[in-house]
């Protein structure tokens, strides 16, 4: 199978779910810490879990020489009830040699 999903890409379906689940499954992630102490919403659980947003713009920053590897960077919004925060968020693409894709995401700065 030569398709498409083969390649590397930051801006791939695969590669945006990757790095959303990531990012939703760390229970200490700032971001949404951030928008949920901000937010005036009444603590309810549908209204307390982030909902996470990449940018519209994903953009590679760096391949590596033997391009298994790319350096990528774009936006990440987490929405908590009434309010939302924003981030720039840095990732890893990475294939392996048996032509799997692997994600890793740079923790948040603040």
């Amino acid at each position: 199978m030569g398709g498409c999903s083969d390649k590397l890409d930051c801006d791939s379906i695969e590669t945006r779910k990757a790095v959303l689940q990531m990012v939703a499954d760390d229970h200490r992630n700032p971001l949404a810490k951030y928008a949920a102490k901000e937010s005036t919403a009444k603590p309810s659980s549908e209204n307390t879990k982030p909902l996470y947003l990449l940018g519209d713009k994903i953009v590679t920053t760096s391949v590596s020489a033997d391009k298994r590897t790319l350096q990528c960077s774009g936006a990440i919004s987490a929405a908590v009830g009434d309010t939302k925060a924003s981030k720039k968020i840095d990732f890893t693409v990475q294939q392996t040699s048996d032509g799997k894709i692997s994600v890793s995401v740079v923790p948040f700065q603040f």
